[in-house]
């Protein structure tokens, strides 16, 4: 299975990380948190080549702990390593697109965008805007692109020949140039 392809495999590997970040919060003693963790650990160690996007997505949301931060850092490698085809799915983890909406995720989804190479995010996020993403994933696609600001100038151009991207093009490039 490629990486980001959801089958019945991939869905069941959404729903395993989802359990296993959801046993390591529960978990009412270390003892448990260490065994939580030690799945995790597990988990990540078979299935981080080929796990859907969505389910290192949901082990984002696992909180801050001296047992946990290694994995956290792992999955954000992991995912930034992906490039291209992990942008959207971490664009709507941004936007809040997530299992568990009062958590950790779009903080550190936003980072492992952070931590890919910024041609790559740029033109990810170009493509959202171009694509049949919804009007609430482009706005925040065009939010990130802000966020960026200069070096996402030439693609934000080149895409204002994009009859799809050119309003979202516009916008970014409005708001890039006011904040100069």
């Amino acid at each position: 299975m490629a990486p980001g392809q959801c089958d019945d495999d991939g869905e069941a590997l959404i729903g395993l990380a989802r359990q296993l970040a959801d046993a390591f919060e529960e978990a009412r003693t270390p003892e448990d948190q260490e065994y939580a963790a030690d799945a995790i650990d597990d988990f990540l160690s078979e299935h981080d080549d080929y796990a859907p996007h969505e389910a290192l997505i949901a082990l984002l949301d696992l909180p801050m702990t001296k047992r946990i931060w290694r994995l956290i850092d792992s999955v954000e490698t992991t995912l930034a390593e992906r490039g291209l085809p992990a942008v959207m799915p971490l664009l709507e983890a941004i936007a809040g697109r997530v299992y568990d909406r009062g958590g950790q995720t779009p903080a550190r989804a936003l980072e492992t965008l952070d931590a890919m190479l910024p041609a790559i995010v740029i033109r990810g996020l170009v493509d959202v805007t171009a694509g049949a993403a919804d009007d609430e994933l482009k706005g925040a696609a065009v939010k990130v692109l802000v966020r960026t600001g200069e070096p996402a100038v030439p693609t934000l151009e080149d895409a204002l020949r994009d009859p799809v991207a050119r309003r979202w093009a516009e916008d970014a490039l409005g708001d890039i140039r006011a904040a100069r």
